[in-house]
């Protein structure tokens, strides 16, 4: 269930979220929840918390071609221990 909130903001601020939420067909009420979950989601990961972004959007296999592959197995293991 939603909460109503009442706040003051910058007015440019509110014409440009305004402008955007217009711009993608969007209520403000939602850029705005979509703003403030990605601004919380950038403080968990300052704090270790959560994927970082580059983990979360590269998350999965890289395609590489067959050649490359087999050339990169076929090198010298130089993290022998």
């Amino acid at each position: 269930m939603r909460q109503k909130i009442g706040t003051a903001i910058n007015p440019r601020l509110l014409y440009r979220a305004r402008a955007f939420a217009d711009q993608k067909q969007k209520h403000l009420n939602e850029i705005i929840e979509e703003a403030l979950e990605q601004y919380l989601t950038r403080g968990k990961k300052k704090t270790g918390e959560g994927l970082p972004s580059v983990v979360r959007s590269t998350k999965g296999s890289i395609p590489a071609p067959v050649d490359l592959v087999k050339k990169v197995l076929e090198e010298e293991d130089f993290f022998e221990v």
